[in-house]
Formats: C-alpha cells, sequence, structure tokens
C-alpha cells in the first residue's frame, strides 16, 4: 500500500486502470487494489463499485473459487455491510467463506478472520445463532493458531459476550468479557484497552447489583487511566467515574455486620 499511505496507492492503482493493455485478470487485481484503498479510505460506495467490478472480472477469468476471486468476495462483503446492505455482503461472505475453508481449511487464520468478520453481519442482521456459531469457529480456529491467550480470541469472547448481552443473559455475557478482559491484561499490561475493558466489566456489574465486584473493577480501571496519563480524556472515563461513585453510595447504605 505503497508504504502503508492508501491514497497514494489509490492512484497507482487508478493509473493501472486506465491500462488498455490490460487483461481481464489484471484488470480485475488492479480494481481490487483500488478498492482495497477505497476501503481501507471508509468511501465504502466507491469501493464496492470497484470491488464489484473486480468480482466479476475475476469470476470470468479465474473461476468462483480462484484465491483471487475469493480475496476479492471477503473483501465486497464487508464493505455491502459496511454500507447496511446486509442481505448481499451476507450472501457473498458466505460464499467466500466456504471457498476460503475449501482452500485452506476451516482452522487457517483466513477462514477464521473471514468467520468473525461475517459474524458481525449476522448480528446487524439479528441472526444471532448465525453470529455465535461464526464467532465461535473463528475461536477454535484462532486458539489453534495463536493460542487461548491472544487478542484474536479475546476479541471473539467479547463479541460472545455481547451476544449474550443481546440476549438478555447478562451474567453469561459479563463472564464472557471478564475472560476478554484478563487475556488483554496478559497480553497487553497496562494499556488503554485493558482499562476501558475493566471499565465496562464494572459498569455491567453495577447493572447486576454487584456492587463491590463493580467498585473494585470500576476503582482499577480509574487508576490503570491516570498511570497511563489519559485519565481525564480518555472515553468513558466520566461515566466510570459517576458509576463508582454509585457504587461507593450504594456500598455505604448496606448493613455493615456487627
Amino acid at each position: 500500500m505503497s508504504q502503508g499511505n492508501p491514497e497514494e496507492a489509490g492512484k497507482i492503482y487508478e493509473e493501472l486502470c486506465r491500462m488498455e493493455q490490460l487483461t481481464a485478470a489484471e484488470r480485475g487485481v488492479a480494481l481490487f487494489g483500488l478498492g482495497t484503498c477505497l476501503f481501507l479510505h471508509e468511501s465504502y460506495a466507491a469501493a464496492s463499485l470497484q470491488l464489484r467490478e473486480s468480482w466479476e472480472l475475476l469470476i470470468a477469468s479465474l473461476g468462483m473459487e480462484d484465491p483471487l476471486t475469493t480475496r476479492t468476495m471477503v473483501l465486497l462483503s464487508r464493505t455491502l455491510i459496511a454500507l447496511g446492505d446486509l442481505e448481499s455482503g451476507m450472501e457473498i461472505g458466505r460464499g467466500a467463506l466456504k471457498n476460503l475453508v475449501k482452500l485452506y481449511g476451516q482452522d487457517a487464520d483466513q477462514a477464521a478472520t473471514a468467520a468473525f468478520f461475517l459474524s458481525s453481519g449476522a448480528y446487524q442482521f439479528g441472526r444471532l445463532a448465525e453470529a455465535e456459531e461464526l464467532t465461535l469457529q473463528a475461536l477454535q480456529a484462532w486458539e489453534k493458531i495463536y493460542g487461548n491467550v491472544s487478542l484474536q480470541a479475546a476479541a471473539c469472547l467479547d463479541a460472545l459476550g455481547k451476544l449474550r448481552n443481546v440476549c438478555g443473559e447478562k451474567r453469561e455475557g459479563t463472564d464472557f468479557h471478564r475472560r476478554a478482559a484478563d487475556i488483554k491484561m496478559q497480553v497487553l499490561g497496562e494499556h488503554e484497552t485493558t482499562a476501558a475493558s475493566l471499565g465496562h466489566i464494572g459498569m455491567a456489574e453495577a447493572e447486576l447489583g454487584n456492587w463491590k465486584e463493580a467498585e473494585t473493577l470500576l476503582a482499577s480501571s480509574l487508576e490503570q487511566f491516570d498511570r497511563l496519563g489519559v485519565g481525564k480524556n480518555a472515553e468513558g472515563i466520566a461515566a466510570f467515574r459517576e458509576k463508582l461513585n454509585e457504587c461507593r453510595n450504594m456500598l455505604a447504605k448496606e448493613p455493615t455486620d456487627e
């Protein structure tokens, strides 16, 4: 991507796409590159046009199950889901995932990554059982590749927690988030991501009425933010402080053992 610069890379791909002597496959690859740059720039509508044309050219020249065709399908699926075209995005994404499993195996990183992103589309579509199945598929593969203590596993656990919360299973959801936070602490140590996770779990424990546990988590989150030097600016800090005060007020009202 032109030394990590999507805008500069996009200009190069635009020039490539204007070349008349390209074969259909070469033009498809160039359009994929341009679509990728637009996707990274969050220009999803423009990206979808380039990626769809790329997909059509690659199908015609290389076939539906070719790795290049499949790679284009994955990104086109993500682009359409980002645009809110969930039905088309999910349909193309399922086809891409099927190809990836056939090409590389269900436990391959490519298949796991596609399954994880496809699960977010299923979640938005309200297909929670499918979202859970895809998330578990990604989790099982990533645990084999990266181990149980990895940010990939943590991302899946957070996604499973979100699903449980939506289903009204707040205790189970919070437990998934707690497992994810423990992994983040082991991998990242003190970090804004870890601190934010602890804060959100504290908020969830407070909602469940577990005031002492919530106080401990929220205090730990805020202390970590302060040590990182972002205690005043990080997103959610004010809400965490407010909830911490509420927890302490509720604990002060509880009867003490004599």
